[in-house]
């Protein structure tokens, strides 16, 4: 995540697809033509984007080195949440390649 554009377009992205994750998943399920339609969220885009790391590698790493301070060494990424598929093995090679290398 190299720009404040590019990190508020993701947010907007994982927001939408957190409304339709909603719906299914603790939500009544409602389904429009095959479509999983998004609900209106109690969570506002700014408090989802203050629990998510879309963020910079080193804000990232600066965010998650509490947990490695407390012995966690195990994380689940959930990085493909409705963006394309170039831009997810991206995230995956930057957090390869710029977070994981300071976390240790």
């Amino acid at each position: 995540m190299r720009s404040e554009h590019a990190r508020q377009s993701h947010l907007e992205t994982a927001y939408a697809y957190y409304s339709r994750f909603d719906n299914v998943f603790t939500g009544p399920g409602i389904v429009d033509a095959g479509m999983i339609r998004p609900l209106p969220r109690k969570q506002s885009i700014e408090e989802l984007g203050e629990n998510l790391l879309i963020c910079p590698p080193g804000e990232m790493v600066d965010r998650l080195m509490p947990y490695v301070e407390l012995g966690i060494d195990r994380m689940v990424l959930n990085i493909n949440f409705g963006v394309s598929q170039e831009e997810t093995l991206e995230s995956i090679q930057c957090f390869a390649e710029e977070v994981i290398p300071q976390l240790r």
